[in-house]
């Protein structure tokens, strides 16, 4: 399966769930988060870069089970291999789809789908290109108004400059988000 076809895939799914969504109670949100991030570099660099993630979000939750959630994202590493520094950025801009599980009156569980893009710079060389993948967690409403997550997100990415190669990240992070 090509990415085009998984990326049009997904965007049905999204538009699909909010097209019936247009009777229901959406309630907003807007949130961040911190996380530990790495990344699987190949090629001429062998390294998992890893570091902390920042995260602003933004989206809605729709019946209380379904969320759909914007994300920028940033991380850098500085590191050496075999005495030569070098530096990783990563910008990510990212939409997810969440369904939530309820467990407990202030606790769900969910698991999810999240497409987009990533702007690497490693060795003075960008790209920008589009990842995909799934998330899984569990969400504690504090309140009426505030949550937080505690998720686990993969994506597979396709970053290739000059003989390096980033083939996925992974990202543990926590969120506090304020729901209108």
């Amino acid at each position: 399966m090509n990415k085009l076809y998984k990326a049009i895939l997904l965007a049905g799914v999204m538009v699909g769930s909010t097209s019936a969504a247009q009777a229901a109670d959406i309630e907003y949100f807007v949130g961040g988060a911190a996380g530990y991030q790495t990344d699987t570099i190949k090629g001429d660099i062998k390294k998992d870069s890893e570091d902390v993630s920042w995260q602003l979000r933004v989206g809605a939750l729709i019946n209380e089970q379904h969320r759909i959630t914007g994300t920028f994202g940033y991380m850098e590493d500085k590191f050496s291999v075999s005495g030569d520094k070098y530096k990783q950025e990563q910008y990510s801009w990212l939409v997810a789809y969440d369904y939530l599980i309820p467990v407990h009156k202030d606790v769900n569980l969910f698991v999810g789908v999240v497409a987009g893009a990533n702007d690497n710079k490693v060795a003075g060389r960008a790209s920008t290109d589009f990842v995909y993948g799934g998330q899984v967690g569990m969400q504690y409403k504090w309140s009426e108004h505030f949550s937080s997550d505690l998720g686990y997100r993969y994506l597979e990415q396709d970053y290739s400059e000059n003989n390096i190669q980033i083939d996925n990240s992974q990202q543990v992070y926590l969120t506090l988000d304020y729901k209108f």
